[in-house]
């Protein structure tokens, strides 16, 4: 496991007490001869032998100066600069001394360590730091007239300890994290909701072009594994996009993004560097934007490239030097890799689900109206390729009418074949390289079981309350979880004021019962060798666990009354094991 976050208490009293020992060893007399008729102590007598038992009075050395060992799980010994005894030193708050933890160095070495050292011996979604920045969202509501703020919303998974958290803050031009928030104390299975500024969200006319910025970054830190969200903005309207965050110590450096068509344009992907000196590079499926201070533009299939240093951001837009149609600006399947691990959101601006009104056939020209406002900012935080699988099991969104279900299938590798159950049109699904995708749409309530012979991911597309949807509910974006990606326990949060939410309950068939808030789950409806339950949920944190290991998808709706009271919707996935099961 790699040390993530060292307690610096332990680094402060290793550090001096190594050079100490360079010192005392470094200045050590040199070893006096007795001619032989000594003891070894250079006095000329022959009292003592030098070996430390009662005929030596000189003093023994027991250890390495610096040198670190366990006492016992609660305390850590650090040898003295003398080399002559160890010094106790207890370790704090939830930690337990170590001996197997590793530096930045690749060293293996003992020291006082909590549960977040601890993270790459178990990832998953669970984790102590989370990052996010601005989105850009489209124009605000007509009847919005001060801007809504977006919300990292952090969850305590702990069965019996608080979980300490603060969100700190990197200003614009900045690399210094300040606490701006914080800290606050969640107990288990309980929820905090840190409010982002307003102000750094971007909307339409304020930017026109890809996006460099150093800063502009928000900073969640928990002592103990919590779960985070993003919602942008919090609370539930016509604007909204959410998506689990996933924690720094899993991330990695390769992805593909998803995207769609353009209601309004660009859409966009945002990459965050988490290390400096990392560089970035994109092959976009369409032509980007960027105008060389620094952002260069980029044809479609070629490559852009940007060196970024730890907090700096970019946001990397569809471009309109061509002129291309709206529906045609579509990010979906542009591949991204880096030298070091990063952070990847994919957005699209103004989702609309199935497109309608429109001149152009599979584009859209028209007012909003036309549509009955039923478009939504979509996003999502990508999973790493290294925990895309070939298996997934894909849940139709809770059903509100008569409306379809949207997927979008992508490649996380070259010449990969799909198979769907039940058949649909167009399936099996044959993927020739590493980014192509193949859309299919199905029928009202179509639970899709999806497999491959290698690494790919389905994402849903849920449409927007004017398809046939009862006016509930608009369009967002979700990628699915792996069936091997699957935990056996969930502490999970609704997103606010929406009519309804929802838990859909993945397990295998015949396996044990999958108990939410103590209640045992019922409804169970089977695709292939897999069943699916859809459960109506209180607003609020949750709880959901069983003896084998199962998946979960949040969702939430609202209704469409007027324009000035607009339909809203979110889902994403409800957390997952991050163990690397393809290797990009």
């Amino acid at each position: 496991m790699r040390l993530t976050l060292l307690e610096p208490r332990t680094l402060r009293l290793i550090a001096p007490l190594l050079l100490l020992a360079a010192s005392t060893w470094g200045c050590q007399d040199p070893p006096s001869a007795d001619n032989g008729s000594g003891d070894g102590d250079g006095d000329g007598d022959t009292s003592g032998d030098g070996d430390g038992d009662e005929g030596d009075e000189s003093p023994q050395i027991i250890c390495m100066p610096g040198e670190t060992r366990c006492a016992d799980l609660d305390t850590l010994e650090i040898c003295e600069p003398t080399g002559l005894s160890w010094e106790q030193v207890p370790c704090e708050g939830y930690e337990q001394c170590d001996p197997t933890i590793t530096n930045v160095e690749g060293e293996t070495i003992t020291v006082c360590a909590g549960p977040c050292e601890k993270l790459e011996g178990s990832s998953s979604s669970e984790g102590c730091s989370f990052f996010t920045t601005s989105m850009y969202q489209a124009t605000l509501p007509f009847n919005v007239t001060e801007k809504p703020s977006d919300a990292i919303v952090v969850g305590n998974p702990q069965i019996d300890r608080d979980a300490t958290v603060e969100l700190r803050f990197v200003s614009y031009g900045s690399n210094k994290e300040e606490v701006v928030q914080g800290p606050v104390v969640i107990p288990p299975g309980e929820q905090h909701t840190f409010l982002l500024d307003p102000e750094i969200t971007i909307y339409q006319g304020e930017q026109d072009t890809s996006l460099f910025r150093s800063g502009v970054v928000y900073h969640a830190v928990s002592d103990l594994p919590v779960v985070a969200y993003l919602h942008a903005p919090y609370e539930g309207q016509n604007s909204n996009g959410s998506t689990l965050l996933l924690p720094e110590n899993v991330m990695q450096s390769d992805y593909v993004v998803y995207s769609h068509g353009a209601w309004q344009t660009p859409n966009y992907f945002t990459v965050i560097a988490l290390h400096d000196e990392t560089t970035v590079t994109w092959r976009p499926s369409v032509e980007t934007a960027g105008n060389g201070w620094p952002l260069d533009f980029v044809e479609a299939n070629d490559s852009g490239t940007q060196k970024l240093n730890r907090y700096d951001n970019i946001r990397i837009d569809t471009s309109i030097k061509y002129d291309r149609l709206k529906c045609e600006q579509d990010l979906s399947g542009t591949v991204v890799s880096a030298d070091k691990p990063i952070w990847l959101v994919s957005a699209v601006r103004v989702l609309r689900l199935p497109w309608c009104g429109g001149v152009v056939p599979g584009c859209n020209d028209v007012a909003d109206t036309s549509c009955n406002y039923g478009s939504d900012f979509a996003m999502e935080q990508n999973l790493p390729l290294d925990y895309w699988g070939q298996q997934y099991v894909g849940p139709a969104s809770p059903v509100r009418g008569a409306e379809q279900h949207y997927w979008r299938v992508f490649a996380g590798d070259d010449d990969i074949t799909i198979n769907v159950t039940p058949p649909q049109p167009g399936t099996p699904i044959h993927l020739d390289a590493r980014g192509d995708w193949q859309e299919i749409v199905v029928p009202t309530g179509t639970d899709l079981l999806f497999e491959g012979n290698g690494a790919f991911m389905p994402v849903q597309y849920v449409t927007g309350h004017h398809d046939n949807a009862n006016d509930t509910g608009s369009p967002a974006m979700i990628q699915m979880v792996p069936t091997a990606q699957f935990l056996d326990r969930y502490v999970f949060s609704t997103g606010k004021n929406y009519t309804q939410h929802y838990v859909q309950v993945i397990r295998e068939s015949g396996t044990a019962d999958v108990m939410l808030d103590g209640a045992t789950v019922t409804g169970w409806s089977p695709v292939g060798d897999w069943e699916i339950a859809t459960v109506l949920i209180a607003e609020g944190p949750h709880e959901i666990q069983s003896t084998g290991s199962f998946g979960i998808v949040q969702y939430g709706y609202s209704d469409f009354i007027s324009a000035e009271q607009n339909s809203a919707g979110y889902g994403y996935m409800g957390g997952m094991k991050a163990e690397v099961i393809f290797i990009p």
